[in-house]
């Protein structure tokens, strides 16, 4: 009885190393597993594409809201604005970012001509720590007639995706933001 049964399971073993030879020999598939091990890479860098399109449409909005506020203030339009105002300024010029009032940050400072320094010769642009609630505001010089002024900004955004490796190499705060800074200088129109 055992001689019949072996008898029986050679051709089940021959079927099946058949299978597995023909299965070796076909190409059916054999792109599948190329684009499978790239498909991750591609999406990684279409998403870091989209990403640095909306990081450069936001810094190209705060660059005009911040270049209209300087306008208003080197054409003396009105009185010297605080903080804040200058703040409600920017952010009113300032399209499709939320929270701007709460984590932008400006400064307004004068220039001496003749050393070409300033109070703040040396430092980088201060951007708002959202952990620390009573940060001081800076002061806001408003400068002499023909004075040459610097205004900056810094805006913190927060990324789309944090699993995009660009978000993660252009993260600049505590809390995973970008830092968005703009410089803009001035030279105050004489006051009559």
């Amino acid at each position: 009885m055992t001689s019949n049964l072996a008898t029986r399971h050679k051709p089940e073993r021959r079927q099946r190393r058949s299978l597995l030879a023909r299965f070796r020999r076909a190409e059916d598939g054999a792109v599948t597993i190329p684009a499978v091990l790239f498909l991750p890479l591609f999406i990684m860098i279409m998403a870091a594409s989209v990403e640095l399109c909306v990081l450069a449409f936001k810094q190209t909005l705060m660059e005009r809201g911040v270049a209209l506020s300087a306008r208003v203030m080197q054409l003396g339009m009105s009185d010297l604005p605080d903080h804040t105002t200058l703040k409600r300024s920017i952010c009113q010029n300032i399209a499709f970012l939320g929270n701007c009032m709460d984590d932008l940050r400006v400064e307004v400072f004068e220039v001496d001509k003749t050393t070409w320094s300033s109070s703040r010769s040396g430092t980088s642009a201060t951007c708002v720590d959202r952990s620390d609630v009573t940060q001081p505001d800076p002061d806001i010089e408003g400068g002499a007639s023909d004075q040459l002024m610097i205004m900056r900004a810094c805006l913190l955004v927060d990324p789309m995706m944090m699993v995009n490796p660009l978000a993660r190499a252009l993260v600049q705060g505590t809390e995973g933001e970008y830092a968005l800074v703009t410089i803009t200088s001035f030279v105050n129109e004489p006051r009559i």
